[in-house]
Order: structure tokens, then sequence, then C-alpha cells
């Protein structure tokens, strides 16, 4: 097996380099351009003109590490967002409260069916009851921060489920204007995390 040993620059060197060898697998020499295209910045250096070992500079290697703490929080972010939802997100756990009359929204009104499914939805084994719901956002968090994760990672997880929720207590007017069931989940993921980080502090 050989491999590129050309000068690699840009942020996302490592994309770069594994698109570069799929390429050379394929034989295909325009996607190894592409590749090396992609990386057009990066600090690492490979090749005849490098220093023994090549060099990774901090400052590229900081910048990623950045990028990756906001993927992460964006991502969690999202994830809530979508999985609580606002006064008009039929997806999420807080119109489903509402339709099930969680909480006085004398303004709020469905059908019985829908009413109905609310009820079974928000339910103690409901999709968006409180242990579900809890359940999916704690198993995607641990999933973006990999395994042994630090706490500076778990924090920023825990940051980005704090954004998801500010954002949508905002669509209903502050915190206390959530459903109760809402903001019962908030207490249950954010117990979640103290356990995550080896439990709350003394």
């Amino acid at each position: 097996m050989s491999f590129n040993t050309g000068k690699v620059t840009g942020s996302g060197a490592t994309q770069a380099y594994y698109q570069n060898l799929q390429s050379k697998h394929a034989g295909g020499a325009g996607a190894a351009a592409e590749a090396a295209g992609a990386a057009a910045s990066d600090q690492y250096t490979a090749g005849a003109d490098a220093p023994a070992g090549g060099v990774y500079s901090k400052e590229a290697t900081m910048q990623r590490l950045w990028n990756m703490a906001e993927a992460r929080h964006a991502s969690m972010r999202s994830m809530v967002e979508s999985l609580i939802g606002g006064a008009t997100g039929q997806n999420g756990q807080a119109f489903w409260a509402m339709a099930a009359n969680q909480g006085n929204y004398d303004n709020f009104r469905v059908d019985a069916a829908t009413q109905a499914r609310a009820e079974e939805l928000t339910g103690e084994d409901g999709y968006f009851g409180v242990r579900k719901t809890t359940e999916r956002i704690m198993e995607f968090a641990q999933a973006l921060a990999g395994a042994g994760a630090d706490e500076k990672t778990i924090e920023n997880l825990r940051s980005g489920v704090q954004a998801g929720f500010d954002y949508v207590a905002g669509l209903f007017g502050g915190f206390d204007k959530l459903p109760q069931l809402t903001r019962d989940t908030y207490d249950s993921i954010m117990g979640e995390f103290d356990k995550w980080i080896g439990g709350p502090a003394a």
C-alpha cells in the first residue's frame, strides 16, 4: 500500500487525506485533486520539503477543536428544538402537551381525536413523555460526545440543550409559560447531565 506524500494544506486535512486515499483505491485522480483543494489552507505539511514527521500548527489544531465544539453545540440545540418544539411545532413535545391540555392554554383547541392522541404521546410511557424524551436527548448527547468525554465537552452539550430550551421558552413567553411536562423534562435532562459529570456540586 502506498500513501500520498504530497503537500496538504487547509482546515479539514483529515477529510482530504481520506478522500485522497479513497480516490487512489478507486483510481480517481480527479477526486484526489478535489480532496487536496478542499484542504487548501491547512497548516499540515508532509512530503519531501517537510520537516521530519511533518508539522501541524497549534493554531490549526485549536481551530479544529473549536469547530468540533461549535458543531456539537449546534447539533444538540437543534435536536432539543426539534424534540421539544414550540407552539407551531407539531412534531415537538410542547405541541402535544398543549393538545393534551397539560397547562392553561385557553386559546389552544384541538379536536377530540387529537387530544386523545396527545394524552397517549405525553403519558408516562409515551413517545413525548418525560422519560422517553430524556432518553433520546441523552443518547444523542452521548453519541456526539463519544467515549471518554471530558467535563468540558459534556458541559458544551449541556449548553446546547439549554439553548434549545431557551429558544422554545421564548416562543411561549418565558420558561414558566412552558407546559409542565416540558419543564419536568428539562429538570430530568439536567439531572442526567449532573450524573454524567459525576453528580451535582456539594
